[in-house]
């Protein structure tokens, strides 16, 4: 008989799991209490890699290793299936201001990562060739359409209740609709809002953090790559739309989008780009990440319910942890069950 997996949360990590939950054999219900594809997911930039990867515990970087081939592949999937192009680009990045050059070029040597130092209008700099980027609103809908069209059962605008059962096991959740959800296992995979759906209110592990975009419009000069600086970054879409971002704002769940932001990343975006002065910032808006201690998720089974999966907390990563993170979901699962 075949085993039934509910996958809460809809964005790229509870569309990545039930992706290769399909090709596993197993029948998916995707369920998310928006649309699907429209929280944090979409809001962020689409850049293939952690940020400055040197920064980061060895967790972080190994869940992103690889990502960016996949999305590659991925990408050629859904633009045949779909007709849906996700404009997987390998852009590289340029970064300026590395605190330890030395430290950074040794550490992508002994990580099997090109780098380069070059120079910049008289500043050295740090170039990552191999950094990719996709544009995550495309993919979203590319991989939202290649699910349905796999006999993923969809269901938007349902949202969980908290999980409340007093045993091992969970039989059954509730949406707060009335609707009973049953299946053999259940991935959470909520984002910002899983330590609600976890019922980890007093003390959650997971919290939203909104982050803020400006989108400049469609301009003939080319940003030859993506650049970074002090934590923040420029990336061109193929259809010359530029995106700065982006702000890291410890404001629980408001989603609200500020002056003061769309100023302040307007003055960053046009320091490195003094071209865009010549053009109005055309939107702007925000996404909440899944805050983590140290951006580590947890992708694990339950501490309590031997039938409940973790794949939360991705922080800024989600895009790039979500291969990774989702194989070792399915295999737990497979193991498991």
């Amino acid at each position: 008989m075949t085993k039934k997996v509910a996958v809460i949360g809809g964005g790229i990590v509870g569309c990545i799991t039930s992706f290769f939950l399909i090709e596993k054999g197993y029948e998916v219900t995707l369920l998310d209490q928006n649309a699907v594809g429209q929280e944090a997911s979409w809001a962020g930039a689409g850049i293939l890699s952690p940020l400055l990867p040197w920064n980061y515990q060895d967790t972080v970087n190994n869940l992103c290793f690889g990502s960016a081939d996949f999305y590659h592949q991925l990408s050629e999937i859904l633009k045949k299936d779909t007709g849906i192009d996700p404009e997987w680009i390998e852009s590289g990045m340029l970064i300026y201001d590395v605190n330890d050059n030395d430290y950074a070029i040794s550490w992508c040597q002994k990580n099997h990562i090109e780098i380069q130092q070059v120079q910049v209008d008289r500043t050295s700099c740090l170039f990552l060739p191999l950094v990719a980027q996709i544009r995550n609103p495309r993919l979203l809908k590319a991989l939202k359409t290649y699910l349905i069209k796999n006999n993923i059962v969809m269901m938007e605008h349902q949202k969980v209740s908290p999980i409340v059962d007093s045993n091992d096991f969970i039989h059954c959740l509730r949406t707060e609709s009335g609707l009973n959800l049953e299946a053999d296992y259940y991935v959470v995979a909520s984002g910002a809002w899983s330590s609600y759906v976890l019922n980890e209110i007093d003390m959650p592990k997971i919290k939203p953090i909104r982050g803020q975009l400006i989108q400049y419009p469609s301009i003939k000069e080319k940003l030859p790559y993506i650049i970074y600086k002090d934590d923040f970054y420029l990336v061109q879409r193929q259809d010359g739309l530029i995106l700065a971002g982006s702000t890291k704002e410890d404001v629980g769940f408001d989603k609200g989008i500020t002056e003061e932001a769309r100023h302040s990343l307007q003055q960053k975006a046009e320091s490195l780009m003094p071209v865009l002065k010549n053009y109005n910032i055309e939107n702007q808006w925000s996404g909440l990440r899944p805050g983590s201690e140290g951006n580590v998720p947890m992708i694990e089974k339950h501490h309590k319910y031997n039938n409940v999966y973790l794949n939360v907390g991705h922080y800024r990563y989600g895009l790039t942890m979500a291969p990774k993170a989702a194989r070792i979901i399915c295999d737990l699962i497979t193991l498991n069950g």
